[in-house]
């Protein structure tokens, strides 16, 4: 798992286990510093995200009655291919590029479950992030 897909997962997995849209998450991820944190400590954390993902996957498709479905691990999925996007348009830093999408209106759209934006293709996606700008 790259550095960029442990982070896009562990924001998305928070903000589905918290209930709370993605860009939030990443909000308040940075405001305390945990981007930094999960740049420092990607080698010793990264496999025991690989497992969760396995087990998230897996429960996904045995939910119990009246549980919602998530859909952080898709979102997380989607974005590594959308961030590198972002990145080349700008000539930025990963960082810089995940502050720009989920800052942005349409970060905020794609974090809101209700648009089904999480579902559409990572380059439809992009393409909307880039026309709003």
């Amino acid at each position: 798992m790259s550095k960029l897909s442990f982070k896009l997962f562990c924001i998305e997995k928070y903000a589905d286990k918290h209930g709370i849209p993605s860009n939030k998450a990443y909000s308040l991820f940075e405001s305390k510093d945990m981007i930094q944190l999960l740049d420092d400590n990607y080698d010793p954390s990264h496999d025991h995200v690989l497992e969760y993902i396995k087990k998230d996957l897996a429960r996904q498709w045995e939910l119990k009655p009246g549980e919602k479905r998530t859909h952080g691990t898709i979102r997380s999925v989607t974005l590594k291919t959308i961030i590198p996007l972002i990145m080349e348009h700008f000539n930025c830093g990963e960082n810089e590029a995940l502050k720009k999408f989920y800052e942005s209106h349409i970060g905020a759209c794609y974090a809101d479950d209700n648009t089904g934006l999480y579902g559409q293709s990572a380059y439809y996606v992009a393409d909307l992030f880039f026309k709003a700008l």
